[in-house]
């Protein structure tokens, strides 16, 4: 046999024929003629030097046929498979996509749009990796992230940059919190509770907003809603993510804090130089442009969550 090797051809003819019970049926199948099915058949019995079908009314498979058959069905659906993927590598000059996504973005949403995505680019071979946002300038450098969807501490970077909106920051405690349902709420009053503050994974100097000297560190809003729920203290975070943490609908409430004075969040996302040249990325841009822009807009303050 040319080449030395089982051609999908072949293996094709073998499947069916094995399937069918007929080299005129597996032709069919095929739309090659009854002949040509039956070559290729011969040319791989005569590579193995064995037979693969006992010829008669209706073809059966040897037993070395029926040892080998699940072998070459797996063989022909990984050809399979392979072809489908190099071709749809066809168009992607940049086949990759390394995204690091703020530990606090953990909504269902944020996921869909990855499927879309998949959906979209069935090729792409995307890497995901969680980042804090107090750090994401080291992630870059340091772990080749090609971007970054995070929300900015007022730093400066120098990457390409999406301001997706302005996040109004809320205080939060859960529904049982002796401070729940109180108006105004003071510096003076939190400074008496336990505050869950988000903090840097690399420097102590890096934390988000800090109200009480009494307070617990942990690297990600995910952790500090949970501790919230559980009543361990108050937190202070990005209100979309009450809006998109549906594990805790019902659990939370905004305080009143009208009269503390404390920076907004902004949601961006940065690339370096060249990833414009993506179609996958640019599809992705988008997909978070159109998902995130609305809803961050025109933050407007909400009294209970739930």
């Amino acid at each position: 046999m040319e080449g030395d090797a089982i051609k999908l051809l072949q293996l094709q003819a073998v499947l069916l024929s094995a399937r069918l019970g007929s080299f005129s049926q597996a032709a069919r199948r095929m739309g090659r003629a009854q002949s040509a099915v039956s070559t290729y058949v011969h040319d791989v019995e005569i590579f193995l030097g064995y037979p693969l079908f006992i010829r008669g009314h209706k073809l059966k498979l040897t037993a070395r046929g029926e040892l080998l058959l699940p072998q070459m069905q797996k063989l022909y659906e990984d050809n399979l498979s392979f072809a489908e993927r190099a071709r749809s590598l066809m168009g992607l000059e940049r086949p990759t996509l390394h995204l690091g996504v703020d530990f606090s973005i953990y909504n269902k949403e944020l996921f869909t749009i990855l499927k879309t995505l998949s959906e979209r680019y069935p090729a792409l071979q995307l890497r995901l990796s969680p980042i804090s946002s107090f750090d994401v300038k080291e992630f870059m450098q340091d772990f080749s992230l090609d971007a970054a969807l995070y929300f900015n501490h007022s730093q400066s970077l120098p990457y390409a940059c999406l301001t997706l909106g302005t996040v109004v920051n809320r205080v939060i405690v859960a529904n049982q919190h002796p401070l729940a349902g109180q108006r105004g709420i003071t510096r003076a009053q939190l400074s008496t509770y336990r505050q869950i503050v988000i903090c840097s994974n690399l420097s102590a100097n890096h934390k988000g907003i800090t109200l009480s000297p009494i307070n617990w560190e942990v690297d990600n809003f995910y952790y500090a809603l949970s501790l919230v729920s559980c009543g361990v203290g108050f937190a202070v975070v990005p209100e979309i993510l009450i809006a998109t943490e549906h594990d805790f609908y019902g659990m939370l409430t905004f305080l009143d804090d009208s009269k503390l004075d404390f920076p907004d969040a902004t949601m961006s996302l940065i690339w370096k130089d060249g990833l414009e040249q993506s179609s996958p990325f640019n599809f992705l841009r988008e997909e978070l442009r159109a998902f995130y822009q609305p809803r961050l807009r025109n933050p407007e303050r909400q009294q209970i969550y739930g």
